[in-house]
């Protein structure tokens, strides 16, 4: 629907309501206090652009009447207002526009507020503004307008959570300023305002200063709430934020504004972390093994990607030192350096683009300024640029022939390491097994790794191409329906495989009766016992030998697999039988028919030729997330070969007396464990008390709880114990919560609350799962699901692939989830609109 104005907290998409909008609807989703109103799209410019005259020009019926309506349907009464600009490109880490724009206060009634909305739109062509732009090299596309309640302040300021340098002799701080009444003068520099200096981390006053118009000061309690909404805003964020503020006549904070701390303003290098997507992969604190192994294969992943696309190699080897450290681990879990990344994506042709592009790919949402590029002449750029063009086409042409390369290496690996293999290998064999997999992983991934940009590209350019095709639609709905009920997805073969292996057990008595009675134990123990189970046993064995390297944690390689412990796949099973429901085949088929109707719906409000682009656009999108999956599967199959690897070296070595547990292995890093096994290891007689030093210390990582984002200087680490700072209450209804749509539907069902899918046996049919964050191992959890809700996670994530592939309605990126729902509570999901309500 072509909607003139949405309610703010849904205004949370950037390219059509602008930054500042976006910033202020993530923050009532995520219950930070935020003054009640709507959101104006930057298509409603262009809409009135086109009817009326001049942008001064307010006798048009239609703007008045919009604006009625949203007063009325969002309940903003005959309150006072403040009337926004949010560009298009304005409030980013490089250029804040602060000032440039216009905002309008006291604004009453329908006629005052279309004037207001109309001059707002103007400032976009004032001189300042059109200079600002000149000066910066940038452009500003075009503007929405928030329309909110003003508050009755008695102070207002700003804030900036990391002060510069110089104002605490080098150590960390926070800044305040502020002044009596709404805050204007100090925001235009007109008054000298009161400052209060905060020491980091933690919030101690160094100093408070009274200014010309702070006739009363802010006390204690001010302070501190300040403080801890900073504190909590930066650690949602993940990076130093301009905050604007008031606290009103009865003492309540409200935020008014959140930008990003503009380059120039901060002296040192920092980078910003996020777990997005990476979390999803590896859920839990990883071992030395496994960082060192990561922490080498994204650098080879990331530079052998650019060299792939025809990139400059004195540029990308310029950029070594951020290639080798895209990821770090904080709180023992690995974090994305988002910085060095949106770095190294800015060496791209459209780099620009292409880092929204990532983020929505990872469900990232900071936009960190890349840092320290390389200069290139007019003429480099130019040929790098053929060069590019030409290899990428070539490149995506054969994207799946090269994958099915990947997946050939991948198998002849996997032949020639299965456990019973590797039993009979010396050390020496298996030192080059463990060298065999890191070829691959260094030197073979480009192909898996061009599928993964493919379903990023592609993605966005579809995404990108329905806003401009079909501007003021709602393109979520929309673009979660084109992409449901995807046959030839690799993870819906396992959900196959388990739905036939429980109809089995339904038609057989003696089996239906042992799962519907016994635990897994029980009936792993008769299954092997009961020669009449024989046939059945051996069907689970198949299952187990095709698919048994699947499951939650799949490449953490401190977790058993289902081939090792069918305790799980046992579990699921008896899940299953129980289950009299529509086959994953049938269900598959009713959500191609929603696909294609969306499909269809498109087509006919599109002309001829962009009707044809776009299903040429929507077939690759489908195809490289098909591809994406297949090397996700091969990726998973690979590790846990890899696992079975290092267990098999940790026993040579328990034999040997050089440690005491086969998992000892897992706390060497790869570079050790590899010396150690030529002969060259420096310390080979103290082994035994590093491991046991690093067992300990990997306790003391695990039992902190550090957040999903935050930003430190280079070389900075988080304090040790860092506990997670709680959300705070929804500033209007605590039982509502927001995040993005990732399948279409309602439900309402209760809620269980789980862990990982290892607790998959808690459900009940037709629950409502909500978790932290989910990978590919989900994917037979969730055909048990009615709906579900996930903390982490953008629209690519796994979860919200296989939530489409099943049609179950679903959320993620909700903040807080498990912590705010319980298990066992009432929920209501609208997987179209990215809300979930806690009804009980």
């Amino acid at each position: 629907m072509n909607r003139p104005f949405v309610p703010l907290v849904d205004a949370q998409d950037a390219e059509i309501f602008g930054a500042k909008a976006a910033t202020l609807a993530r923050m009532l989703a995520a219950g930070f206090a935020v003054p009640t109103g709507f959101a104006i799209p930057a298509h409603g410019l262009r809409a009135h652009l086109q009817r009326a005259t001049t942008p001064e020009k307010i006798g048009d019926t239609s703007l008045a009447a919009a604006l009625q309506n949203a007063l009325r349907e969002i309940a903003c009464g005959d309150a006072v207002y403040a009337v926004r600009s949010s560009a298009i490109g304005e409030d980013s880490a490089d250029h804040s526009f602060a000032g440039q724009l216009d905002s309008l206060l006291n604004v009453r009634g329908e006629q005052q507020l279309a004037a207001a909305v109309a001059a707002v739109w103007s400032s976009l062509w004032t001189a300042r503004c059109l200079h600002y732009q000149q000066l910066r090299g940038v452009k500003l596309d075009s503007m929405g307008v928030i329309v909110q309640r003003q508050v009755d302040a008695r102070h207002a300021g700003v804030m900036f959570t990391r002060a510069p340098s110089d104002m605490h002799g080098g150590q960390p701080a926070l800044i305040i300023e502020y002044c009596n009444g709404l805050g204007e003068g100090l925001v235009a520099g007109e008054v000298d305002p009161g400052r209060i200096l905060l020491d980091l981390p933690r919030g101690d006053v160094v100093s408070h200063e009274a200014g010309e118009d702070t006739a009363s000061r802010l006390d204690e309690r001010d302070i501190t709430a300040l403080f801890e909404q900073a504190t909590l805003l930066e650690q949602h964020f993940g990076q130093p934020l301009d905050i604007e503020w008031a606290i009103d006549i009865s003492g309540k904070l409200w935020l008014l504004q959140a930008r990003p701390i503009t380059a120039t303003a901060s002296t040192s290098r920092r980078a910003t972390w996020t777990n997005a997507n990476i979390a999803e992969n590896f859920p839990e604190p990883v071992s030395p093994f496994l960082y060192s192994i990561v922490r080498r294969g994204y650098a080879a992943y990331f530079r052998n990607l650019g060299l792939g696309f025809g990139m400059s190699r004195r540029r990308i080897a310029a950029m070594d030192d951020a290639l080798e450290h895209i990821v770090g681990v904080h709180g023992g879990r690995l974090y994305y350096n988002l910085s060095n990344i949106h770095t190294l994506i800015s060496l791209a042709p459209s780099g620009r683009w292409l880092t929204r592009a990532f983020n929505d790919f990872v469900g990232a949402a900071q936009f960190p300024p890349p840092q320290n590029l390389p200069a290139q002449s007019r003429l480099e750029q130019g040929v790098e640029l053929l060069r590019v063009a030409a290899l990428t086409t070539w490149r995506y042409l054969n994207v799946q022939r090269g994958l099915l390369r990947f997946e050939t290496t991948v198998d002849t690996f996997c032949a020639r390491t299965r456990q019973s293999d590797l039993a009979a290998m010396t050390s020496a064999e298996l030192r080059e097994c463990l060298r065999g997999f890191l070829e691959i992983r260094l030197r073979k991934w480009n192909d898996a790794a061009l599928a993964d940009t493919a379903a990023m590209v592609c993605y966005g350019l579809l995404q990108r191409q329905l806003r401009r095709w079909l501007p003021g639609t709602d393109n979520s709905n929309l673009h979660n329906d084109l992409l449901v009920g995807l046959p030839g997805l690799a993870s819906h073969a396992p959900v196959e495989k388990l739905w036939l292996l429980s109809r089995q057990i339904r038609a057989d008595q003696a089996l239906a009766q042992l799962f519907a009675a016994h635990d897994s134990a029980t009936i792993a123990q008769q299954l092997e016992e009961q020669a009449r189970f024989a046939a059945f046993r051996q069907a689970l064995q198949d299952y187990l030998e095709h698919w048994g390297f699947r499951s939650s944690g799949e490449l953490m390689l401190t977790r058993p697999s289902p081939e090792e412990d069918p305790g799980q796949t046992l579990a699921l099973l008896r899940s299953y039988a129980a289950l009299e429901a529509p086959s994953p085949q049938q269900q598959l088929a009713e959500q191609a028919a929603l696909r294609e109707a969306a499909t269809r719906e498109v087509c006919d409000r599109l002309p001829f030729l962009r009707a044809r682009l776009f299903t040429r656009l929507l077939a690759a999108t489908q195809g490289a997330i098909r591809l994406r999956e297949r090397a996700r599967q091969k990726q998973a199959k690979l590790y846990v070969r890899l696992r079975h690897i290092v267990l098999s070296i940790g026993q040579q070595l328990v034999a040997a007396g050089t440690l005491q547990h086969a998992d000892d292995a897992m706390y060497l890093e790869y570079e050790e464990l590899d010396a150690l096994l030529a002969g060259h290891a420096m310390y080979p007689y103290d082994i035994g008390a590093q491991i046991r030093q690093r067992r300990e210390a990997q306790t003391q990582l695990a039992a902190m709880t550090p957040p999903d984002n935050f930003e430190l200087a280079q070389g900075e680490y988080l304090p040790p114990h860092t506990t997670l700072s709680a959300a705070p209450d929804a500033a209007n209804d605590s039982q509502r919560l927001h995040g993005t749509g990732a399948c279409g539907g309602r439900i309402v069902a209760n809620a269980v609350v789980l862990a990982d899918a290892s607790e998959a046996d808690r459900m009940r049919q037709g629950d409502i799962v909500v978790t932290r964050q989910t990978d590919p191992g989900w994917a037979c959890v969730f055909f048990l699901a009615k709906g579900l809700v996930v903390e982490r996670g953008g629209m690519l994530s796994h979860g919200a692939i296989i939530a489409r592939e099943l049609g179950i309605p679903a959320v993620v990126g909700v903040r807080d989830a498990t912590r705010r729902i319980a298990s066992g509570s009432r929920v209501a999901i609208d997987g179209g609109r990215g809300v979930v309500d806690i009804l009980s």
